[in-house]
């Protein structure tokens, strides 16, 4: 039997760690969380989002905009209306006062319920009223041209 040789014992022993065969790839080390780059790039993601949502916004609003500009709602003295519908289920439109589908003039808006002070416009001959969920508009309508 043989003894292994004595060591010193001020000496620190170290493991030995496995050798691997020629050729074969080097360890990895274990994924860690990413490096955090430049420091404030979670606020700045967070702003342009945020940007990103106001100019949603505001691109939303133009469409909504450029969509309900003939709408009764959106009428004022002077413009031109037309109605596709009839007398008993009026479908009313605000258009150019030079297109041919111009038939009346409004002389007046009214916001309230009151359709009499239209009474008091020369040249009226029709009124429009449109009920919305908490207001009622009023348009007095005289002949176009």
């Amino acid at each position: 039997m043989t003894t292994p040789p004595a060591t010193d014992a001020t000496e620190p022993t170290e493991p030995t760690e496995p050798t691997e065969p020629a050729g074969a790839a080097a360890p990895r080390a274990e994924a860690g969380p990413e490096p955090a780059g430049k420091p404030g790039g979670r606020r700045v993601a967070a702003v342009l989002k945020i940007a990103g949502l106001a100019v949603a916004i505001v691109a939303a609003l133009f469409v909504a905009a450029y969509f309900a500009r003939d709408t009764p709602a959106a009428a004022k003295a002077g413009d031109c209306a037309h109605n596709a519908g009839n007398d008993d289920k009026p479908d009313v439109s605000l258009v150019d006062c030079n297109s041919a589908d111009a038939e009346f003039t409004v002389l007046k808006v009214v916001h309230g319920a009151d359709e009499q002070e239209c009474q008091t416009e020369p040249g009226l001959v029709a009124t429009y009223v449109e009920t919305r969920r908490s207001s009622v508009l009023v348009l007095c309508l005289g002949v176009h041209g």
